[in-house]
């Protein structure tokens, strides 16, 4: 069983837990975590920071709650569905995202600078001019 591509991790969890209720298997919570997160094809990355760690680690109850969270962030955003992309196209997309924003920083960083330079060069004639 995998994540389908329009599907939510919080439903995906609920459809596992359907299918294996039916499927009427006995399987121990570490093995029944092993196959729910091997379904996801997602980039895990994302999920291993939302767990502070490696998500493998986790009790299944604590999975749950990150998929609902996960799930319910995705909604926030606006988006309906939950969108599965690639490691490396993610990882690209995130690499991105945190270059503009240094680029950004690095810009408002050398304004503030230049600003402030500019100030102790008036003050600094002002002085001169009193003297």
């Amino acid at each position: 069983m995998t994540l389908g591509h329009d599907e939510s991790l919080e439903d995906y969890e609920e459809r596992f837990q359907h299918s294996y209720k039916r499927a009427s298997g006995t399987l121990d919570p570490e093995s029944l975590k092993l196959v729910l997160l091997r379904g996801i094809k997602e980039d895990l990355d994302t999920l291993n920071l939302m767990s502070e760690g490696d998500i493998y680690q986790l009790p299944y109850d604590d999975i749950k709650t990150i998929f609902k969270n996960h799930s319910r962030v995705a909604r926030n955003k606006g988006r309906a569905s939950q969108v599965v992309a690639s490691s490396s196209s993610s990882n690209t997309s995130i690499k991105s995202e945190i270059g503009n924003m240094l680029e950004d920083f690095k810009s408002e960083m050398l304004q503030t600078l230049a600003l402030q330079i500019d100030t102790m060069k008036i003050k600094r004639k002002q002085e001169e001019a009193e003297r």
